[in-house]
């Protein structure tokens, strides 16, 4: 520095001062500027910059006589108020400094305190940075590039212990002035208009690490300084820090990716969280606000939860994190739904930019043209990812497919919009959250919100359509599991189609052509509450010109399918499917039609209607004779079986599933929500049991939960578990039943798969008595009975009432445990004979036997009454377990011959299951009575070769 052609001495800092006002001479510079583009990160009061700027002024000779340099502005900042003009110098210091002379370099910027989850791109970085010479740190704004750079460059002091010269790019407004920045930090003297000739020449000889921080709004003179450095200075490392990368020769790009998140687990607990660095960074951060919270296992997914939401941008985590102590971990996770976020401040040294989200956001919209603003605020629209094709036919309207194309390209390279490569090896696109959250703002301020938002909802639409809205089953057809990345955006679709305006749906005509697009879907993902919900609001405002149709026969099924599994068998349900059949009666919807009738057969098998369900069982077999599709004659079969077996004739139920069995059919067969083989399996284990051969009834259960369980799907799981689940109680496996309801109530929870639930109740209050726990047992049993009723969920209700009818007798309640059992008797419709009459005629005998004043005769009447229903049932284990309760009686009649003869002749019909509950008491009792009758027959043993063994279901 020279005043009046006399050298003066000038600090670097002072020097840093003066460039800056001189660079704004005549305008007046912020405090907060002259702090953020001198002092960078480091945290300065207004008094050291005073001293600063008192020792600057002492230095010009401001004041002396009439000379004036610089003017405190009060309240505001300073200014340069001395006239500034550029000449050339008459000598050029355009040549590497004399021998000897080293370049200056500034300190670097101090190493933050706290950089969390960054120490393996630092290590990464480094080492590229040495291999390649030439790299840039791209990532959206708020990533931690900066903190990355800074600490990289501290890293590499070894290797460059005298030349590590880092370049803070921010402050700059005219990318005319990069050179020159470059070159006064390192200390150069450069009198030419353009400096990057000279500044290239004197580097060319240096060995030293640069570092451009924040070129993305200088990005052009950013790359052609860093190009040209790179070719002519072999020796000159390049690390430089940018939104997008400069696209130069020579560049190397490290795409610095979010903080790792935890996974959005309800169970997570406090110590799994904090070994995520995003969590680690937000309880720091936390901390260091004075907040008195603490991680624990309570509040410990609610943080994932903001960590994941904030995208692991470390800028936005810093920012919630610094609001804890306001409103709280659950104040702040609400909060993230609206803008607020957005505005909520960071440090105030920082730069300006990086003060709010809103403000570092600005800067990376303001840098971009006018149309890629457009489609910025066009693409928020999509929840989650997209697609190409999805976002030329939302984001156009005034922008061709191609500028479309380009423009995602584009915000791609500017860190505005992510790419990920999909499962299928193509690519997707979407926007951070907070990203999407601020474009979403610019796109209600637009007034475009309208016209991007049935872009939106039609696309999706026709997107479905093509899978469900043309005859294509989505049970079958695998694209359905496909459309779940498009869930988010079908579901914001139509919250905005269905929202009110004014009290109206925005666009019902388009949510209702979405909702049936969506539906069938839904259905596939198992995502029934949703299903339920939309196909209700679609119905609710369906026009007159569209009752009748395919689109209201769709959503009549969707609704009845969600809403059988979701809440009952109630009229509703029956309105619902009655009114599909109808049409697709009428529309010759065959497909449609035969799936209709397996709903309905669903339907009255659950409403106890078991003689209409076999009429429809009839009907489909007529049906499915003339269809092309052969799975429905399996299906017809297996629906004649479950009818059968619920009506008490055990042997035709036996001979239709066996038939089904045998036919060559399609494998994982969903028909109204439901796998129609583990539907075929589980009653037919039952049957298998009744017929008197426990052990291969055990086996064919545990064979359809497994098939349930690998389908994956929570209906399969939760209607395996249900009805396997009697015979392992009616088999005495305590062990097996209760894992077994363990897993079905789990699954009931977090499905809200209701229609399980008080079933699921009824078999674990039976679970309770058989373990002792008899007077807990008997209150769920009554609880969960009430419920079945109302809920008209028949078909496990005359088993509940046997259960409660036991647990009743065993704590003495008699008169109670009769009438029960009355009710239930009384409940089988005209001329049905039901499943579990020979075991409710059992227990009233049992029941009476324990009440003096109701005689003997009556027990045994009832006892004769059960074993002649279970013969005609052919029901062997209905007939064992009463002809053991008989000869008990007989037994204490003194009459042990016959006794015995009542219970050997049934025990010899059994070929196995002989460690089963049921057995082993029979045979129990024969050993009793061999006391009396001096009898050793060996029973069972010679049974095992009188019998063939059942034929077995196909395994799969």
């Amino acid at each position: 520095m020279e005043r009046d052609g006399i050298p003066f001495p000038l600090s670097n800092r002072a020097l840093d001062l003066l460039i800056v006002l001189v660079e704004h001479a005549g305008e007046i510079v912020s405090h907060r500027e002259l702090i953020s583009r001198v002092w960078r990160d480091l945290v300065v009061d207004s008094g050291s910059l005073r001293m600063h700027i008192t020792g600057l002024r002492k230095a010009l000779g401001d004041g002396e006589g009439t000379a004036r340099y610089i003017a405190n502005v009060r309240g505001q900042g300073y200014c340069f108020v001395a006239p500034v003009s550029r000449e050339d110098h008459p000598y050029r210091a355009d040549s590497a400094p004399p021998d000897g002379a080293a370049l200056q370099t500034p300190a670097l910027p101090p190493v933050l305190g706290r950089m969390v989850g960054r120490d393996e791109a630092a290590r990464a970085i480094a080492a590229d940075l040495i291999a390649h010479r030439f790299l840039t740190i791209v990532g959206p704004g708020g990533m931690g590039k900066t903190t990355v750079a800074v600490a990289v460059a501290h890293a590499m002091l070894q290797e460059f212990p005298e030349t590590v010269c880092f370049v803070n790019l921010g402050a700059l407004s005219d990318p005319a002035h990069v050179a020159s920045t470059v070159a006064s930090t390192l200390g150069l003297t450069i009198q030419t208009e353009d400096a990057l000739p000279s500044l290239r020449e004197s580097l060319r000889g240096a060995r030293m690490l640069l570092v451009l921080d924040n070129c993305e709004h200088v990005i052009g003179a950013s790359a052609a300084l860093a190009e040209q450095i790179f070719r002519e200075a072999p020796e000159v490392h390049i690390l430089a820090t940018s939104r997008e990368a400069l696209r130069v020769e020579g560049e190397y790009t490290y795409l610095l990716p979010p903080l790792e998140c935890p996974p959005l687990d309800p169970s997570l607990n406090a110590v799994e969280a904090q070994t995520f660095p995003a969590v680690k960074l937000f309880t720091e951060c936390v901390a260091a606000s004075g907040s008195s919270f603490e991680l624990i296992d309570a509040n410990a997914p609610i943080v994932a939860s903001i960590c994941s939401r904030l995208d692991g941008i470390a800028l936005a985590i810093e920012f919630a994190a610094g609001r804890v102590g306001v409103y709280g971990v659950e104040g702040i996770a609400s909060l993230l739904n609206s803008r607020f976020g957005l505005d909520w401040p960071g440090r105030r040294t920082a730069l300006l930019r990086h003060q709010t989200l809103h403000a570092t956001l600005d800067w990376s919209h303001d840098l971009l043209s006018e149309s890629e603003q457009v489609a910025l605020r066009r693409l928020s629209i999509f929840v989650g990812t997209f697609t190409l094709e999805a976002a030329q036919a939302v984001a156009r309207g005034g922008l061709d497919e191609d500028q479309v194309v380009a423009h995602v390209g584009d915000l791609v390279a500017k860190s505005l919009v992510s790419a990920v490569t999909a499962e299928d090896g193509a690519m997707r696109y979407r926007l951070l959250e907070t990203t999407r959250t601020y474009a979403s703002g610019k796109l209600e301020a637009s007034g475009e919100m309208g016209a991007t938002a049935q872009r939106h909802a039609r696309y999706f639409s026709l997107l479905l359509g093509s899978v469900s809205g043309e005859g294509i089953d989505p049970n079958r057809d695998p694209r359905a599991l496909a459309l779940s990345e498009h869930l988010g955006n079908v579901r914001a679709a139509l919250d905005w189609c269905f929202g009110d305006r004014e009290s109206e749906p925005r666009h019902a005509v388009l949510g209702i052509d979405l909702a049936a697009a969506a539906a069938p879907v839904l259905l596939q993902l198992l995502l029934l509450t949703e299903c339920h919900k939309w196909s209700t609001k679609a119905l609710s405002l369906l026009e007159d010109a569209d009752r009748g149709t395919r689109k209201e026969m769709v959503l009549q099924e969707t609704l009845a399918t969600a809403a059988m599994w979701t809440g009952g068998a109630g009229d509703d349900v029956r309105a619902a499917i009655a009114r599909a059949l109808d049409i697709a009666q009428r529309l010759g919807e065959t497909s449609h039609r035969l799936r209709l009738m397996v709903g309905l057969h669903i339907l009255l098998i659950r409403a106890g209607d078991f003689r209409g369900s076999l009429a429809v069982a009839e009907e489909l077999s007529s049906a499915a004779r003339t269809s092309t599709d052969v799975s429905y004659m399996v299906v017809a079969d297996w629906m004649r079986g479950g009818s059968q077996h619920f009506l008490g004739n055990q042997r035709a139920a036996e001979r239709d599933f066996q038939k089904g069995f045998g036919r060559v059919g399609p494998r994982n067969l969903h028909l109204f929500g439901l796998d129609y083989r583990v539907r075929a399996l589980v009653p037919y284990a039952r049957v298998l049991w009744l017929a008197g051969r426990p052990d291969r009834a055990m086996a064919v259960a545990r064979e359809a939960i497994g098939e349930a369980a690998a389908s994956g799907r929570s209906v399969d799981v939760c209607f395996s578990l249900l009805y396997a689940t009697p015979v392992f109680l009616w088999c005495g496996d305590w062990s097996a039943a209760e894992g077994a309801l363990g897993k079905l109530m789990q699954h009931t929870n977090w499905q809200a798969l209701l229609s399980f639930h008080a079933t699921g109740s009824a078999l674990k209050g039976e679970l309770l008595v058989h373990l002792g726990e008899t007077d807990r047992g008997t209150a769920i049993l009554r609880d969960a009975l009430k419920a079945m009723k109302a809920e008209r969920h028949v078909i496990l209700v005359k088993r509940a009432a046997c259960a409660l009818a036991d647990a009743l007798m065993r704590s003495g309640q008699l008169d109670e445990a009769l009438a029960v059992i009355a009710n239930a008797i009384a409940e089988t419709q005209d001329g049905e004979e039901a499943l579990e009459l020979p075991e409710l005629l059992r227990l009233q005998a049992a029941v009476l036997l324990l009440m003096p004043d109701k005689g003997e005769s009556q027990a045994e009447d009832c006892l004769m009454r059960s074993l002649d229903c279970a013969r005609r049932q052919r029901a062997s284990a209905w007939e064992l377990r009463t002809a053991t309760s008989l000869a008990r009686l007989r037994m204490s009649q003194g009459r042990h011959k016959e006794a015995q003869e009542i219970v050997a002749g049934v025990y010899r019909s059994f070929t196995e299951g002989f460690e089963t509950r049921d057995l082993k008491a029979a045979k129990h009792l024969l050993n009793e009575l061999d006391e009396f009758t001096g009898s050793a027959a060996k029973l069972g043993e010679q049974g095992l070769t009188d019998d063939q063994p059942s034929p077995r279901a196909p395994s799969r």
